[in-house]
């Protein structure tokens, strides 16, 4: 069968995570509902990143091998039968990708608003963080992460294994209209490495930390060491590069 890349949107929000879960509503589950009406029969959706309990998507890329439709009839279907906090952007013919395998970077982004007050339209898609942030000293921490390295310190937990070193690509800090944006890209993550290192970040930013006391906590390769994560709703999975 053919074999198809869907680019995916989703608000977070009302999900928990993408990957199913016997009594709760995930991502996957409701395009296995919507690819089942469709074609009427069981179908494999393979994602490049499996994203957790209130976090938000831009651009998902999913592989489903799927009997032959053509991409645009394929979109029109779906979007017509998902729930309105998920939607297809973009469906096209890819033979021998696999969303997952074939991935080489994945770009998460972070929203912080650091806006004094609270607000109302942003509390399920950003983090409301009103003390003064120090962007000169939130980027020199970005600089300092921007490496390949063992960064098992970011893990959620203590286990060994080869895939806890990470080729940290890219950390981007900029700030624009009140709302600080931190763009991630690398070749894997950890479990919950994004939001624990925005925390680091933030708490860098705030004064309550500097960058050498960062870099102690990398060394010891210790995830007791780290801060709680910053909360899941401010987190986006933005783009997946191949």
């Amino acid at each position: 069968m053919p074999n198809y890349q869907l680019i995916i949107e989703y608000d977070g929000t009302d999900f928990n995570g993408w990957g199913k879960q016997p009594g709760h509503r995930t991502v996957h589950e409701e395009l296995e509902i919507a690819f089942g009406r469709i074609f009427n029969t069981p179908v494999n959706i393979i994602c490049a990143g499996r994203t957790d309990k209130g976090v938000h998507a831009t651009s998902q890329s999913v592989t489903v091998e799927l009997p032959t439709i053509t991409p645009e009839k394929l979109i029109l279907r779906l979007n017509s039968l998902l729930p309105d906090d998920i939607s297809v952007k973009n469906v096209r013919l890819a033979e021998g990708l696999d969303a997952r395998k074939s991935a080489k970077y994945k770009t998460y982004t972070y929203i912080i608003d650091n806006s004094q007050e609270r607000s109302a339209l942003w509390r399920n898609r950003s983090w409301h963080v009103p003390e003064h942030l120090n962007l000169s000293k939130m980027k020199a921490a970005a600089k300092f992460l921007q490496a390949k390295r063992d960064y098992s310190a970011f893990d959620s937990q203590n286990t060994v294994f080869d895939y806890k070193t990470v080729d940290l690509k890219e950390i981007k800090v900029s700030k624009h209209l009140g709302f600080v944006k931190i763009e991630l890209t690398a070749d894997h993550f950890l479990y919950k490495m994004v939001r624990k290192m925005v925390s680091e970040i933030v708490e860098i930013g705030k004064g309550n930390k500097t960058v050498q006391e960062l870099k102690a906590t990398i060394l010891s390769k210790d995830c007791s060491k780290t801060i709680k994560p910053a909360p899941a709703h401010g987190l986006y999975l933005t783009k997946v590069t191949y």
